[in-house]
């Protein structure tokens, strides 16, 4: 049972019908809707970025008390004191030989 569907058959009458002036009605009502929410609005603050950027910030200080010892209460030896120390560490004959290559040294003697 196949028929074939013929539009011209149907007419061009619509099935649903609506009151006089609905659409029209149904537009101001939209646009009221609309309009309280596109107000312009104070622009919010992002401070998730503010915080990301403070913690990076507070990191990096950190980082760089530590690497360079700025923190008080620990200083570093004198570089002089600590060599002094090492040398008097060594036995006699080791010493003796250090001071016999620093008097030959090339670069040093010129």
């Amino acid at each position: 049972m196949k028929k074939e569907f013929d539009f011209n058959r149907i007419g061009k009458r619509m099935p649903y019908t609506t009151p006089e002036g609905f659409l029209d009605n149904l537009e101001k009502q939209v646009w009221e809707q609309v309009k309280d929410e596109v107000k312009p609005s104070k622009p919010k603050r992002n401070y998730s970025l503010w915080y990301f950027i403070s913690g990076g910030l507070v990191a990096a200080s950190v980082t760089l008390l530590l690497v360079f010892n700025i923190l008080p209460g620990h200083q570093k030896p004198d570089d002089f004191e600590a060599f002094e120390q090492a040398f008097s560490n060594l036995s006699h004959a080791d010493q003796d030989y250090l001071l016999t290559v620093y008097q030959d040294d090339l670069f040093m003697n010129q």
